[in-house]
């Protein structure tokens, strides 16, 4: 990422960039300002593009070998091709005969490094990771999005977005448009704002619905529950994620157990900063033997509904009331 970050400051021109990741978001904006670095604005005859599996290499390769209009460079962008997931003879041939007068743009989602492609695509230019954001990486983006627009926000706010948005920065870039707009003629965002504007993840229902099942609180708790139909009408998928919720919370109460750090935690477990605090309060009022039966409790009853044993709903309400007691 770095080198491709000093490639576009410095103009260093390459003939081939590979972008692969989760975050489609950022790999489309690398790719507009890679375009943007080779060619002039509104110059569409030396931009093509190619989309999916069913793309001809032959057809791609000669493309490349032609010399650009009027420019002087031809740019070719291919996204979601799959052609780094597989061994593939011409595509190291096509990689190793790009000729200076072109640049080739790949975007997937994954890519095998040991691949010769993906070798030969190192050694000849550019492959970037884009990876999802770490939870100061995210909020710094929000915030700077935020400034651009005149905007501020607090903390507990800042807090609150990020607890309701998942990984996926399209989705991020989204609701905080919504939040923005909500706010128009305001300076400040405040956690009523957001509330008004973005629902809930059915996880944040979850870790709620599990902090009523700690203090026995029965009929909060059936409240949330009640909530997450409304998000989630699956009561298999809502069973997945309570328990889940109690295996991360077993993770959180022995690292903490341990002194771990939350930060260390996030990076141990592979999420954010917020998902790790907002687990741990219950965590704490926990037993390990209690969340171990919870685990075992989801578990045993994921299992007769699979079996036909009992049905789905029944199954899911019988399981949360029941560990309303697993306080012990």
């Amino acid at each position: 990422m770095k080198q491709l970050q000093a490639d576009i400051k410095n103009k260093n021109y390459k003939n081939i960039y590979v972008l692969y990741g989760p975050q489609s978001y950022n790999r489309k904006r690398y790719v507009k300002a890679l375009i943007d670095l080779f060619l002039p604005e509104n110059d569409e005859i030396n931009l093509t593009s190619f989309y999916g599996k069913k793309i001809d290499l032959k057809e791609v390769y000669e493309l490349a070998q032609t010399m650009p209009f009027l420019s002087e460079k031809r740019v070719i962008v291919l996204e979601n091709t799959e052609l780094f997931a597989k061994a593939s003879d011409e595509l190291v041939d096509l990689i190793e005969n790009i000729p200076d007068s072109c640049c080739i743009i790949f975007s997937e989602e994954k890519i095998d490094s040991r691949l010769k492609q993906t070798k030969s695509a190192r050694s000849k230019g550019c492959v970037a990771e884009f990876g999802n954001l770490s939870e100061a990486e995210l909020r710094d983006w929000v915030l700077k999005k935020l400034s651009r627009e005149h905007r501020q926000i607090t903390e507990n706010a800042l807090d609150m977005f990020l607890t309701r948005c998942s990984d996926d920065m399209w989705q991020v870039s989204n609701e905080l448009e919504k939040v923005i707009s909500y706010t128009f003629g305001r300076d400040g965002i405040r956690p009523a704002d957001v509330d008004a504007v973005i629902p809930p993840l059915p996880e944040d229902k979850i870790f709620r619905m599990i902090d009523a099942m700690i203090a026995g609180n029965r009929s909060e708790m059936l409240q949330y529950y009640s909530d997450l139909l409304l998000l989630r009408s699956d009561p298999a998928g809502i069973l997945a994620l309570i328990r889940e919720q109690f295996r991360l919370m077993l993770h959180v109460k022995s690292m903490n157990d341990d002194g771990i750090s939350i930060k260390d935690m996030a990076v141990t477990l592979k999420m954010r900063d917020t998902r790790v605090k907002m687990a741990l309060p219950a965590a704490r009022k926990s037993s390990k033997m209690g969340l171990e039966r919870a685990i075992g409790m989801c578990a045993d009853t994921d299992e007769r509904i699979r079996s036909g044993q009992i049905a789905e709903q029944i199954g899911l309400e019988t399981l949360i009331n029941e560990l309303c007691d697993i306080r012990s």
